[in-house]
């Protein structure tokens, strides 16, 4: 069982998403999954996800429903019951970690 799951709350803006990865690329605490609870973002964000998700050394599991207004709340739901950890950490897409983030 993984230890943690990050859920991150996104909407679009991959630029920030690819900087969120980075930031968790970098943890001293590598026991984590990362899931990002999208909020409808657009096919070609959706596809970039999928690309550049392997190229990273932690799991990333990307929890997808349709764009029908501001629904972030039932998202986050959604990627709750996709967790496989026993703690869960709650971020915004634009929030880079610090390193120790984690620990």
């Amino acid at each position: 069982m993984i230890k943690t799951s990050i859920i991150a709350a996104f909407y679009n803006n991959i630029k920030y998403l690819k900087l969120v990865f980075a930031g968790f690329e970098r943890q001293t605490e590598k026991d984590f999954e990362l899931i990002i609870a999208d909020d409808g973002s657009n096919e070609d964000v959706v596809k970039e996800i999928e690309t550049i998700s392997s190229n990273y050394s932690f799991r990333i599991k990307h929890i997808w429903h349709p764009d029908k207004g501001f629904r972030k709340n039932k998202i986050l739901n959604q990627a709750i019951l996709a967790s496989e950890s026993e703690f869960l950490v709650f971020i915004d897409s634009d929030c880079v970690p610090h390193s120790k983030f984690l620990e």
